[in-house]
């Protein structure tokens, strides 16, 4: 059969039309493979003692048990230490506060992250997980020290302690650092302060994680680490037997929603790699690589 130029011609155009749709198809398959997503960076978890031991009755650390039988607790912070530097987690107790409690083997927070290298160019992001005098007292040195970090608070913890009346009253006031709020408070607005609601992703495989129960806005911090996902649950337990048998410790917010956090942080990570605020065993089970602090994961 013959063919005319002008049939060649557009018999040409729709095979190599179609051969254009066919290449188009085929890279925008290939597309996620050649784009895909970069697995999210791996972080070491390294614990670090400021203060302790402190000797109390079990039931201040499991609620309501054992109020015969007494166990050792300690006062901590968390380095999270990444290729870019370190994400810390807490600031300790601060100075003043210190001159007034007098705790047992106390140690200036920022000298302790000195111990591994953290200092004011490689830190960055400061997670504070609730305000707590042993938590949130260290803003009395840390913006100095770490002029180039930001401080995460979540909104709930923020507006109790800071805007509510009822943190000022006796039972409240005493288990935090009014120098230490008014430092965060004045804070407000600027961007070293970032107020967050609910979770959120702060840097790849770095993930906050809001936990109330123990305070109204605690939160936690989910870590992705050579070991698999790691939580740093501060006070979202006392000691980490609270995870497994399901009872927080006697300084309770909501217990309800103590007990559904606990349910969030089980789902997130394994029982042994999720981190608690005071347990001794921080110090005693796992590797240690300076003075007073040992590597988690």
């Amino acid at each position: 059969m013959k063919m005319n130029r002008r049939d060649f011609l557009k018999s040409s155009a729709i095979t190599l039309g179609a051969a254009a749709v066919a290449g188009e198809a085929s890279i925008a398959q290939k597309g996620p493979v050649a784009h895909a997503a970069r697995p999210a960076p791996q972080y070491e978890i390294y614990s670090l003692k400021y203060a302790g031991p402190f000797t109390s009755s079990v039931a201040m650390v499991f609620w309501n048990q054992e109020w015969d039988k007494t166990i050792d607790r300690n006062y901590y912070l968390w380095a999270i230490k990444g290729k870019d530097g370190f994400i810390i987690v807490d600031t300790g107790t601060s100075l003043s506060d210190n001159a007034k409690r007098k705790l047992k083997g106390y140690v200036n927070p920022v000298d302790a992250l000195a111990r591994i290298g953290a200092n004011g160019s490689n830190v960055k992001h400061v997670v504070i997980t609730h305000i707590h005098f042993d938590h949130v007292g260290g803003m009395e040195m840390f913006p100095q020290a770490f002029p180039q970090a930001k401080f995460y608070v979540q909104k709930k913890e923020f507006d109790f302690w800071i805007k509510d009346p009822i943190a000022k009253r006796f039972p409240f006031r005493g288990i935090t650092d009014t120098l230490a709020n008014g430092i965060v408070e004045d804070m407000e607005g600027t961007d070293p302060l970032q107020l967050i609601s609910g979770d959120q992703v702060i840097l790849p495989g770095i993930e906050l994680l809001l936990t109330p129960g123990h305070t109204p806005g605690l939160q936690s911090v989910l870590v992705n680490t050579a070991k698999g996902k790691a939580v740093v649950a501060s006070d979202c337990a006392h000691i980490a037997r609270s995870f497994r048998d399901d009872n927080p410790s006697c300084l309770i917010f909501d217990m309800a929603a103590w007990l559904t956090s606990y349910d969030k942080l089980r789902s997130k990570a394994a029982l042994d790699l999720i981190f608690p605020g005071h347990d001794v065993k921080l110090l005693t089970d796992y590797p240690k690589v300076a003075e007073d602090v040992t590597r988690l994961a």
